[in-house]
Formats: structure tokens, sequence, C-alpha cells
């Protein structure tokens, strides 16, 4: 399957009732992400961006449509299928960080492996996991940060945790919804400059944001507009 895209998006059409009105989100949108691109869909706030990337990352479901990650069909699957995939083979950084306040840096960032795996393969592979789990902390400057708590640590210090726990199974496409947008922009640079790092090591990513001057930074960027993307 080397030739198939790490994303294919085919048709999406999503609609949400609010009340007795049915909003129209995502009006039948296609796109292709090769592996190893870092693509960004830039569009203003309601424009469809950020339930189309839920929809990417199967935290949700379209009405119509298609989504295939790294060839394999995700539209058909049971929520056990769906949450395996989610877990394996997607990393998702937000811009809220959704960090646990009672973990702390290291725990934060082996969750996906401790939902990933049973309690014995856990146990059995812990420390392996660990280790992988520091390493990429450490790559991302956060060496003397790991037995810290999230409220010890500053805002882009959280997202860098964000981000080595979206990696930490090393996924095979990492969704970025906002991830500069609660940050100033000194900090969100940084953070634009880690996304950039891992990038040049081979890593997929597709971001969604509202502003032109951070999209730009990817590859390649696409524009929605009321539910449609509007360019390429």
């Amino acid at each position: 399957m080397s030739d198939q895209p790490a994303i294919r998006v085919e048709q999406l059409h999503k609609s949400y009732r609010m009340g007795a009105v049915s909003l129209h989100v995502l009006r039948g949108v296609s796109f292709d992400v090769p592996r190893g691109q870092f693509a960004a869909i830039v569009g203003a706030s309601g424009s469809g961006k950020s339930t189309l990337l839920h929809l990417v990352g199967l935290l949700d479901r379209p009405d119509k449509g298609g989504i295939r990650l790294d060839g394999a069909d995700a539209s058909g699957l049971s929520a056990r299928q769906r949450n395996h995939i989610r877990c394996r083979d997607v990393g998702f950084v937000f811009q809220f960080y959704h960090l646990l306040p009672e973990l702390n840096v290291l725990e934060n960032t082996l969750l996906p492996a401790k939902v990933e795996y049973s309690l014995p393969a856990w146990m059995k592979n812990r420390r392996r996991l660990t280790n992988q789990a520091t390493g990429v902390l450490e790559r991302l400057g956060l060496k003397e940060r790991l037995r810290h708590r999230s409220s010890e640590l500053s805002g882009g210090e959280r997202q860098r945790v964000a981000i080595a726990r979206a990696l930490m199974n090393h996924p095979k496409v990492l969704l970025a919804d906002e991830p500069t947008g609660n940050l100033d922009s000194k900090t969100g640079k940084q953070i634009l400059d880690v996304l950039q790092e891992f990038h040049k090591s081979g890593q997929t990513i597709l971001m969604v944001t509202h502003d032109a001057s951070i999209a730009a930074q990817a590859d390649r960027v696409l524009h929605i507009r009321d539910g449609r993307l509007v360019d390429q």
C-alpha cells in the first residue's frame, strides 16, 4: 500500500441538529494528504475545519462520504475498531492541551500506551515504553520536567507535553487543532518549530487553524469556507 496517501477524504458531509434546525457543516469535502506531508486547513470560525479534523481522527462519523487512513477504509468500522485505530495510528494535539492534572508529565505522555496495551502487556513492556516516552520528552526539551504536573508548567510546555503524548505510539498521522491558538506569538512559533522538526523526520501532519500566517508554515494549504474547500 506504499502508493496510498496517509489520509484520503472522499465527499464528506456532516450535519448537526440545532433544535428544529439542521446545520450543514460539511458539504462534500474531498482531499488527499500524502505520507510525510505537512498539510494545513485554514478557515474562519464556523467554517467546518475542526469538524473535518474530528471526522478524520474518527472522533465522529460523517453523514455521507468516506475516510481512508493509510489505505484502509475507516468509514464502516465498529466503535471498538475505531478506538483501536485512533489510539494506534492517530495522534491528537488540541488547543487547550487536555492534560490530566492529577498526572505528571511522564504519566500524561504514557497514557496512549496504557490504553493500547492490556495490563499484562503493559507490565511486560513498561520499562521499554517508559524509556520511549522519556526519549520523546527529552527531544521536546522537557527532560527536567518529567515529574512536574501541568499546573507547574507554562502554556508552551503543556503543549509540548500534549505533542509528546500524541506521538507516544508513533502514529501514522498527527492531527493538530489550533495548536498555537492558546499561546502568545513567540511560544506559538516554538510549537510550530517543534511540529516542523517532527515533520522533517517523516511525520504526516494535518493541522487546522484560522491564521493564514501559521498555515503558511505547512507544505500545503487548503482553504475551507462554509463547509467546502474553495481552493488548494
